[in-house]
C-alpha cells in the first residue's frame, strides 16, 4: 500500500541576506494527521499561543507552548530541519530539505506520495520547488502554498523553524529546552 506523506515547511533567514537560512519540515503519514492537529491546536490554546506567529509570541508563551509539544508522542520523528549559510539560493535549499526530510522518513525504493505544504508559496516558487524535486526523484501528489494561520500543522512548521533559529543564536530559553527535543526524537537535523 502506498505510504501517504504531509509535508509541512515554513523557513527563516531571508532578512539575513544569505548569512543565514532555515527550513522547517514537519512530516506526518496521512492516517495520523487529524488526531495530531487537534492535540496542536489544544497546544496552542492551553498555551496561550493561538495563531499568533512566532517572532510575536511572548517568550513565557513560546515556553508554554514548546512545553505542552513535548508532551505530543505523535512528534517523534516528525520534525526536520535544514541549516545554510552564505547562500541565498533559497528555493533551491527549500526543495533540498523538503527531499532530505521524505528521504530520511522512507526506505529506498518506498511506495509513497508526499502532499507539500509550504508558507506563503507563490506560483513561481511553487514552480522552481516542483523541478528541483523533480530533479531530486521525490515522489509528490501535490504542492502548494497556505497560510499558516490556516493550518495547525503548518504553525508547528512556522514555530518549529523560530524556535530553531533561536537555538541557533543562542537564545536561553532554546538552549535549555533544545536538548529535551532531542532527547525526546522531535527534531532532528539533516
Amino acid at each position: 500500500m502506498k505510504q501517504k506523506i504531509y509535508c509541512y515547511v515554513d523557513e527563516t533567514g531571508q532578512d539575513t541576506k544569505g548569512e543565514f537560512f532555515l527550513v522547517s519540515v514537519v512530516l506526518k503519514d496521512k492516517e495520523q494527521l487529524a488526531k495530531l492537529q487537534r492535540k496542536l491546536e489544544k497546544v496552542e490554546q492551553s498555551s496561550g499561543k493561538n495563531l499568533v506567529k512566532w517572532f510575536k509570541a511572548t517568550f513565557p508563551v513560546r515556553q508554554a507552548y514548546l512545553s505542552e509539544l513535548l508532551k505530543i508522542k505523535e512528534l517523534q520523528d516528525a520534525i526536520y530541519y535544514s541549516n545554510y549559510h552564505n547562500t541565498t539560493e533559497y528555493t533551491a535549499l527549500m526543495a533540498l530539505a523538503i527531499a532530505k526530510s521524505i528521504l530520511s522518513k522512507t526506505t529506498p525504493n518506498a511506495d509513497y506520495t508526499a502532499t507539500i505544504i509550504i508558507d506563503a508559496l507563490n506560483d513561481a516558487e511553487n514552480e522552481r520547488i516542483r523541478q528541483e524535486l523533480k530533479k531530486l526523484a521525490i515522489h509528490y501528489r501535490k504542492i502548494r502554498g497556505m497560510k499558516d494561520e490556516q493550518d495547525a500543522m503548518l504553525r508547528l512548521a512556522d514555530c518549529m523553524a523560530g524556535f530553531l533559529r533561536d537555538y541557533i543564536e543562542n537564545q536561553r530559553y532554546a538552549k535549555k529546552l533544545m536538548p529535551q527535543f532531542f532527547e525526546a526524537k522531535m527534531v532532528k537535523e539533516i
